[in-house]
């Protein structure tokens, strides 16, 4: 029985040495892993790897050890903008939803505005009528 499997593809990204100063290649597997996630290369088109064997056999072929040491100078900058823009496009999304929820309370903060101010009104003209109507008891009563 034939069955379509999903394939999870990644960029494969080498890792900075400090002490050297240069990128270097690094597994991404472990040892043994089963179900590895299919690594694509940037070195050139088409180059990928599944595994730790194939990963090996690709780190030694000379356009890849050519990919590492230009690594720098091509591909640095571009993969730290990438996952700056993906960083930023979530603060902005975070920034949106707290602007929404604000702008929410403020509404709601002008309706219970709105309420008290008819109120106070209100109360502004019993205060006005009960004053009224004092005065005029006491003009009966003289």
């Amino acid at each position: 029985m034939n069955q379509i499997q999903q394939v999870f593809t990644e960029i494969y990204k080498p890792s900075f040495d400090v002490n050297k100063g240069e990128f270097v290649d690094a597994s991404p597997y472990k040892a043994y892993e089963r179900n590895c996630i299919r690594y694509e290369c940037r070195c050139r088109a088409g180059a990928y790897f599944v595994g730790n064997a194939l990963f090996k056999q690709h780190t030694k072929s000379k356009t890849h050890k050519d990919f590492i040491s230009h690594y720098k100078k091509y591909y640095k900058e571009v993969d730290e903008a990438g996952e700056t823009i993906i960083t930023l496009t979530a603060d902005k999304e975070l920034l949106l939803r707290k602007n929404k929820s604000l702008l929410n309370e403020c509404l709601s903060y002008k309706t219970k505005i709105a309420v008290l101010q008819k109120q106070n009104e209100m109360l502004l003209e019993m205060v006005k009528e009960l004053n009224e109507d004092m005065g005029f008891e006491e003009c009966r009563e003289e």
